[in-house]
């Protein structure tokens, strides 16, 4: 349930009971000497009529379904992005999407009861991982290049490298696809036409395209090393198959950057799916890796 319409946008929230008793709670945090305002923060659903409100892969209406919340269950929300605008069964319109981690996708804000008709004070923007200066750049692989469909590899060399700091060659935020060629040729792949005998890209290819951007990789084949190492601030790009991303519909061997982390999850840049930096717990991780084309990291 996400009904789109023209309503006036100024009008406020129907907050159902359960939310007064977030905002007495919240206040009383503050009365008690709380220092601020927690990254995470609890919301109730509601005014979904019965109906129930879909989770979604992304900030949008258009987004994939991944599941279902009803009426009156109680939340936390770790991030907040803008999307589509929505408007609830009251009349209250709102363009802002709410994550939650429990839920493994996004939920419109308009039906959630926070204390706020807007942004959360100290909920950070999904975009923002707090800690990469900016530096979390999700790029779709389908730039209507030849080999866009097998364009993950060189699509996570583009964010693990920008996630990094560092410059990918030709890199232009205007038009995305230029650094993606490039790192396709670096891996000795001709990006302007479609080899049907080079379907997709593998780790030493990864590790090579990344070498000539000067930064040295190396290939990790545990699980457990590979999330220490982005645990430790530097990311990895990580094989596995899609059809264990709780965003995904697809079922397809695949690379993606996990790029950071923060406040218990794993911030994921996926080439093949919305763009957005989405937030995965190790379990997740672990199911997407714990395939026959996966099992390996390589680590920037």
């Amino acid at each position: 349930m996400e009904k789109l319409s023209s309503a006036n946008p100024g009008t406020r929230k129907w907050f159902v009971p359960a939310q007064i008793v977030l905002i007495l709670s919240m206040v009383f945090g503050i009365l008690v000497g709380a220092v601020g305002v927690a990254s995470a923060a609890p919301a109730t659903v509601g005014n979904t009529d019965g109906d129930g409100l879909n989770v979604r892969s992304g900030p949008s209406t258009s987004s994939a379904v991944v599941g279902t919340v009803w009426d009156g269950t109680a939340v936390d929300i770790s991030c907040q992005a803008q999307g589509d605008e929505v408007t609830n069964t009251r009349g209250f319109t709102s363009d802002l999407w709410d994550y939650v981690p429990s839920l493994g996708g996004y939920v419109a804000d308009a039906y959630m009861a926070t204390g706020h008709d807007y942004r959360i004070p100290g909920v950070p923007d999904c975009g923002d991982d707090g800690g990469s200066d900016g530096r979390l750049v999700p790029i779709s692989q389908h730039q209507g290049q030849p080999n866009h469909g097998e364009d993950c590899g060189p699509t996570s060399v583009v964010t693990a490298l920008l996630a990094l700091g560092v410059t990918p060659r030709s890199w232009d935020p205007s038009y995305p696809v230029a650094a993606i060629n490039r790192a396709r040729a670096d891996m000795g792949y001709d990006p302007s036409w479609n080899d049907p005998n080079v379907l997709g890209t593998s780790e030493a290819d990864v590790v090579r395209a990344l070498a000539a951007n000067g930064v040295h990789a190396t290939t990790l084949w545990d699980f457990d090393a590979a999330l220490a190492h982005v645990r430790g601030g530097r990311p990895v790009v990580m094989a596995g198959d899609m059809k264990d991303l709780p965003w995904s519909p697809l079922s397809t061997p695949h690379f993606l950057t996990v790029a950071g982390y923060e406040n218990g999850e794993y911030l994921v840049l996926d080439p093949a799916s919305d763009t957005v930096v989405y937030r995965a717990s190790a379990s997740v991780l672990w199911a997407y890796w714990d395939n026959r084309l996966g099992r390996a990291a390589v680590a920037l």
